[in-house]
């Protein structure tokens, strides 16, 4: 059973929560649509998603240091929304744990599809992997998730 609440109330962040939720709800609608259409929407929709992270790289600094990119993935904002936690940073990894999804939030409010959840979450992480392709020093790794129904999304970035 996916547990996904948020403890961090505060006004912006609530705003821009209902924005990032309203962008899973149009994700949800628009791969749940063309998937019952008979699309496969592994083969589009990766490639879209992770094009739409790669148009990211313009809002992170031009770095190989992985504490300065951290810094910058993990500003206030970010930080806030997602409530990242910096489980540990040593050997040039950097593991981080993403306490609250609001995509997910949106999400199952839409549907109790197990499978279909877990594969547009794995989906909308080509964002982070989009802009992770930018970096020719750092690789990204999903672990855990949320929608796979455990507490936290673990994301690993480390130098290569």
């Amino acid at each position: 059973m996916i547990q996904n609440l948020p403890t961090i109330r505060e006004d912006l962040i609530v705003k821009l929560r209902r924005a990032s939720e309203d962008r899973g709800i149009w994700y949800y609608f628009l791969l749940k649509t063309a998937r019952d259409k008979g699309y496969d929407i592994e083969q589009f929709a990766r490639k879209g998603v992770r094009a739409v992270g790669r148009s990211n790289r313009p809002k992170y600094p031009d770095t190989d240091n992985l504490e300065i990119f951290i810094k910058a993935f993990m500003d206030d904002i970010n930080r806030n929304l997602f409530e990242m936690e910096l489980v540990k940073m040593e050997n040039g990894e950097a593991h981080i744990d993403f306490h609250y999804c609001p995509m997910c939030g949106a999400w199952t409010k839409l549907t109790d599809d197990q499978k279909f959840l877990e594969q547009i979450c794995d989906i909308a992480m080509e964002v982070d992997r989009g802009l992770m392709d930018t970096y020719d020093c750092f690789e990204f790794s999903l672990g855990k998730t949320i929608c796979q129904g455990h507490k936290t999304c673990e994301i690993c970035i480390k130098k290569k």
